[in-house]
């Protein structure tokens, strides 16, 4: 009999019906389920390592980006396959693989689908006393400046009431901001410098509101595609998303690159930093990398 550990968040927004629909699909196909609870202390990743300690041939997270990446960390390189139940805010990892957002469905696809190999970020970030953190993992995109700023402004209640639009509310209060100054290394290539709203590091193309400011990014493609954006009003965001759909252009308000490695400094102060959606404090620096095809991940059925 199949062994599946069903990794949880208890505070999640529909918690106990995303249980309960991944608990009856596992007993639907045979498969031996158990439930592990995250706490504050322990979101994810030593729920992981514990499960594959135990011998489980598949992981389902319950939970958003932050449970789902925790996890996927631990099971990075590893033959055991990753299923995911979204139940967070954004829930970007999940709209980026078009996995379905209700409870049944998911279920159905988290512990029956096929399996495919996405790739997986990774970003290390240096302190303003010079100390370098050891590399954590990102799902979908990582980022300093204004964004980051909103994210970390984004109160736990208003997330919970809101979902994705707390973010891009604070997001637009946030649009007559001062730029960063920021000198960007791609590739170990001579840095370059720019003023920016915020710099954005995608592993995949879409953001909350169903933005896709770089279309051509996908989780599988081995490739990081970085976004520096400019906009100073309402209307220039929507020539980003305009650009992004490839139905106009964004000249001033959007440089793109694409690369395999990223190194972002800031040049006058330290930079914020969010990563999938959580505010990561202020850095000096931040360097990112892919990992490819580093996640099985259980897709559609």
């Amino acid at each position: 009999m199949a062994a599946i550990a069903v990794i949880a968040n208890p505070v999640a927004r529909g918690y106990a019906r995303a249980v309960d629909a991944v608990l009856r699909e596992a007993a639907t196909v045979g498969a031996d389920a158990r439930v592990l609870e995250t706490t504050v202390a322990e979101t994810g990743a030593p729920q992981a390592r514990a499960a594959l300690a135990s011998g489980a041939d598949a992981v389902v997270a319950i939970g958003g980006d932050g449970t789902v990446r925790d996890v996927a960390a631990v099971l990075a390189h590893g033959p055991v396959p990753l299923g995911v139940v979204p139940t967070g805010t954004a829930n970007l990892f999940a709209r980026n693989l078009e996995l379905p957002l209700r409870a049944v469905a998911a279920a159905r696809g988290a512990v029956g689908g096929r399996v495919a190999p996405v790739d997986l970020g990774r970003v290390a970030l240096t302190r303003g006393d010079g100390e370098r953190e050891p590399e954590r993992a990102f799902l979908v995109v990582t980022g300093v400046g204004n964004d980051a700023l909103a994210v970390e402004a984004a109160s736990l209640r208003d997330k919970r009431r809101l979902g994705w639009a707390s973010y891009i509310a604070l997001g637009l209060r946030r649009l007559g901001s001062p730029s960063f100054a920021v000198r960007g290394s791609f590739d170990g290539g001579p840095a370059e410098s720019v003023h920016a709203w915020s710099v954005l590091v995608h592993n995949a193309a879409r953001i909350p509101a169903g933005f896709r400011v770089l279309p051509d990014a996908r989780l599988d493609d081995g490739l990081l595609h970085v976004a520096a954006v400019s906009p100073r009003h309402l209307g220039h965001w929507g020539r980003i998303a305009a650009a992004g759909a490839g139905v106009a252009r964004a000249e001033g308000i959007l440089r793109r690159r694409i690369a395999e490695r990223v190194v972002l400094a800031g040049v006058d102060e330290l930079l914020p930093v969010q990563i999938d959606g959580d505010a990561a404090g202020r850095a000096l620096r931040l360097e990112a990398r892919l990992d490819p095809g580093a996640l099985q991940v259980r897709m559609r059925g």
